[in-house]
């Protein structure tokens, strides 16, 4: 069962929802390869910070994820159905919790699916960010966590790298 909901069960997300815990009032900030609002992820979960990308002096690219894994992690934080609900349900036999309608497994829910993601990109359309571009990323998100109606707590980085050097000189680090 690879189901979004067979997932959310297994990392204890649906416990947290059925708690009244479903990122309501939360920023992430996604510091990623930018987010294309696709349908679940076009209900206002999605607010675009600063594009700090080599995409950046392009139009057609600004803030859009050309490459797909900032969209993707998106999803998987704070994507949703339309028709997704918090709410308890009663008579359905989809739901893996009925205390949530967030577990039905007819719909596709995130992690955290009424959180607020704050798109920070940093990576261009072939993937490739500069680790500058990340810490300068960073440096953004810590000095806007506490703007109306952001309220960051969570940064999302996952990325890798080939560097060679040490994490005790690496700048990231």
């Amino acid at each position: 069962m690879g189901s979004s909901a067979a997932i959310t069960q297994m990392v204890g997300a649906q416990g947290a929802w059925a708690a009244g815990i479903t990122g309501k009032g939360i920023g992430i900030a996604l510091i990623d390869t930018g987010v294309t609002k696709v349908p679940r992820l076009d209900q206002g979960q999605v607010v675009d910070g600063p594009d700090l990308s080599f995409d950046s002096q392009n139009p057609n690219l600004t803030h859009l994820d050309a490459y797909g894994h900032g969209t993707h992690m998106a999803s998987l934080i704070v994507g949703r159905d339309a028709g997704a609900t918090a709410g308890p349900v009663s008579g359905y036999t989809t739901c893996l919790d009925a205390r949530t309608g967030y577990s039905d497994t007819t719909k596709f829910v995130g992690v955290a699916p009424d959180a607020t993601l704050i798109n920070v990109k940093v990576g261009a359309a072939d993937g490739s960010a500069d680790v500058s571009q990340v810490i300068a990323a960073i440096d953004w998100v810590v000095q806007h966590r506490n703007d109306i109606g952001l309220n960051i707590k969570v940064i999302n980085l996952s990325y890798g790298t080939n560097s060679s050097q040490s994490f005790l000189t690496d700048p990231l680090a």
